[in-house]
């Protein structure tokens, strides 16, 4: 799995915000650096201690002020943070990325209907305003007074906060809130560790760890099975058909997208997870030679998910399509196509970072097979600002990386 490297930190906003100089305030990275304190059960004093003996000088009233919100450390006292906590460092950056939603958390609400308001921003593309909705919601469910309640509301609220933190492309955050869950794993229902476990294996798959995404999709898959939950089944084979087809077993991939086609279809409903579905079935029928029948699906997909509103799946539609073309060396219409899907993925305060890295690298790659070399430089330029800012990891990013470290040489 591959990490971001320190100097990569300037990139995201709350790098350029915060990690320069203690001049800034944040109450969202002050209470972040507290949960980590607790959570080792360390005092400010034995924190301090920790930093000294790693050579890292961190005084306890200043890291008393930090937790307060009254003033944002350094990039040096972050370092040391992260070395003192074990925690990668992109995770202070991505806390402080987080505090421009701040202004749009609701103030009130009944959990019931956060859940929902979170839910429909995230169905808009809203991400970000997802988050800061279902961590109002997780706040609700920790003043209730009934443990056997708020347990359960609290992994509910965790688990969409979760869901919208990947959609940021928040990745160590995400794996963060699935753990903490976890920890409590015995006391909820089945449906609810199902839940944690599904999103689990999606994050390792996009980290890279299709071993493990692999071992945790067909662990759901059996547990979908025993509580006949057939909707939880057909994510659980969307999943699947994912990592078979990165790892190039198409016809498998191909079987496990139909069987989620085949099952939504039935349930009806669930738009949004059926043009997902169709995106993938008709990418993986394009890429193995299918081309009329990828791209018809493809463009289903497509349809549905612009009239749905779901703007993400409108937008890998299109790059679906564009590869299709490339395929057939049509890199007209594949221009067209990444025209098309850049226009979504960047029409929102919340773009989807990973999408546009995938659109610039196939622009990359057709101006280098044209001999255009200015498109070339400068699509090569859009590669390394959007690298910075992905913990994903897919085959482009990481034939990109091979580039540079060549280039390095």
């Amino acid at each position: 799995m591959g990490q971001l490297k320190a100097h990569d930190l300037g990139a995201s906003t709350g790098a350029n915000r915060g990690l320069t100089a203690e001049n800034d305030t944040s109450t969202r990275l002050g209470t972040y650096l507290r949960r980590l304190r607790e959570g080792y059960g360390y005092t400010l004093r034995k924190v301090e201690e920790r930093a000294n003996a790693m050579g890292e000088a961190i005084d306890n009233s200043q890291l008393s002020r930090f937790e307060k919100g009254k003033a944002v450390p350094s990039f040096d006292k972050l370092r040391a943070l992260a070395r003192v906590f074990n925690v990668p460092i992109q995770n202070f950056s991505d806390v402080l990325d987080l505090e421009e939603y701040q202004h749009l958390k609701p103030e009130a609400g009944d959990f019931a209907g956060l859940i929902k308001e979170g839910s429909d921003w995230m169905a808009q593309g809203e991400c970000g305003r997802a988050f800061v909705t279902y961590e109002r919601a997780l706040e609700i469910s920790e003043a209730i007074g009934d443990p056997s309640k708020a347990g359960e509301m609290a992994a509910e609220a965790r688990c969409r906060m979760a869901v919208a933190l990947k959609g940021l492309g928040k990745l160590y955050m995400t794996e963060r809130e699935l753990r903490a869950i976890l920890k409590k794993r015995h006391e909820l229902e089945p449906r609810t560790r199902l839940r944690v476990l599904l999103q689990l294996s999606y994050l390792y798959r996009e980290l890279g760890d299709l071993y493990l995404a692999t071992v945790l999709a067909r662990e759901c898959l059996q547990l979908a099975a025993d509580e006949g939950d057939t909707l939880t089944e057909a994510g659980v084979l969307n999943t699947l058909g994912n990592i078979q087809h990165d790892e190039s077993q198409y016809e498998n991939a191909r079987e496990s997208y139909s069987r989620a086609r085949e099952i939504l279809e039935g349930l009806g409903g669930h738009h949004e997870m059926l043009a997902t579905v169709l995106t993938n079935l008709g990418g993986c029928r394009a890429a193995s030679g299918e081309f009329d029948d990828g791209v018809a699906l493809l463009r289903e997909a497509h349809t549905r998910a612009r009239d749905g509103g779901f703007r993400r799946v409108a937008a890998l539609s299109l790059t679906r399509l564009a590869e299709a073309y490339m395929t057939r060396g049509d890199y007209d219409k594949a221009m067209e196509s990444l025209k098309e899907s850049n226009a979504l993925a960047s029409s929102s305060a919340d773009s989807y970072h990973d999408i546009l890295f995938l659109n610039a690298y196939h622009r990359w790659v057709l101006a280098r097979e044209e001999g255009h070399g200015t498109r070339e430089k400068i699509e090569f330029g859009r590669l390394r600002h959007l690298r910075s800012r992905l913990q994903r990891r897919f085959l482009e990013v990481d034939e990109f990386d091979r580039h540079i470290e060549r280039t390095r040489r």
